[in-house]
């Protein structure tokens, strides 16, 4: 005796009068559909939780991206910052170390951003924080030095004579060449050939050029920083007027033996805050002066 079929009844029964449909499947149909949408489910389950994943990567990859970016703005700004800072302080061919990434820890990077890119994100924002407050630092530390390179320009620290000089006089107490009376000298007398350069010692203003009494032609200089102002008279001829604006090694006149003297010489003179200072602590190279008087 045949076994029957073991089936599944479906049927569908409408609203109203229309007649009811049914549908007969057997248990192997009903259980091979059944595994399909479990299938089907677990599939869709599996993309969907992929696509998450792929678009979460995306988003990170995006801001990987916009972070790596800033990283590499600010650590140009370092580069720029770094580069002043050794023009500054002459440095730059020196070949001293910038601890920049080398091209292998460039490779390294990169290959660890692919493989961790979540981490890698968190890495790349800590070097970006470090980055932009070794910026900051270096750019108060520019501004520092910037200050002070512009200080140390405007303080006299060179002989007012351009090539070789003479002392004949030096700051102090000295008996005066014309009276024979002891006097204080409140500057320094270099003596050198006619018509040899004067130059200014330090970057400023010429507050005064002109003749003044027995010093004959003279140039006054403000330097603005720390009250430093220098003096040269007995010129040949002054070369700036007043109110110019001078830089160290420049020009300003030319030796001569204007006024009340007794031979070519630069009568030199540096104050401080209106006193007169030994102008031989402020001259670095004392090599170019000669040292016959002392």
């Amino acid at each position: 005796m045949v076994k029957p079929k073991k089936v599944l009844t479906i049927m569908f029964i409408p609203h109203g009068q229309r007649r009811t449909r049914s549908l007969r499947i057997s248990y192997p149909l009903f259980s091979c559909l059944v595994g399909l949408f479990c299938l089907l489910l677990v599939t869709s389950a599996l993309f969907l939780t992929r696509y998450h994943k792929y678009r979460r990567t995306l988003r990170i990859n995006k801001e990987l991206v916009e972070e790596v970016t800033e990283f590499e703005r600010a650590m140009r700004v370092v580069g720029e910052l770094e580069t002043k800072l050794r023009i500054m302080t002459d440095t730059e061919k020196e070949g001293i170390a910038t601890g920049g990434p080398t091209e292998e820890r460039l490779s390294d990077l990169l290959k660890y951003i692919e493989e961790r890119p979540t981490l890698a994100l968190e890495d790349v924002r800590a070097l970006e924080r470090r980055a932009v407050l070794q910026a900051k630092s270096l750019k108060e530390l520019a501004q520092i030095l910037e200050g002070q390179t512009i200080e140390l320009a405007h303080t006299p620290s060179v002989s007012p004579v351009k090539g070789r000089a003479w002392v004949t006089s030096l700051f102090g107490k000295r008996r005066d060449p014309f009276t024979r009376r002891w006097r204080m000298h409140e500057g320094l007398d270099l003596a050198a050939r006619h018509r040899t350069s004067i130059i200014a010692t330090a970057d400023g203003r010429v507050r005064f050029s002109g003749r003044k009494g027995t010093w004959g032609n003279v140039v006054i200089i403000d330097h603005r920083y720390y009250g430093f102002e220098t003096r040269y008279a007995h010129n040949r001829r002054n070369l700036v007027k007043t109110g110019q604006e001078v830089k160290r090694y420049q020009k300003i006149a030319e030796l001569g033996s204007s006024g009340r003297t007794t031979g070519p010489h630069v009568h030199y003179e540096v104050r401080k805050l209106g006193k007169p200072i030994n102008p031989m602590l402020h001259i670095v190279n004392l090599e170019d002066i000669g040292r016959e008087s002392y």
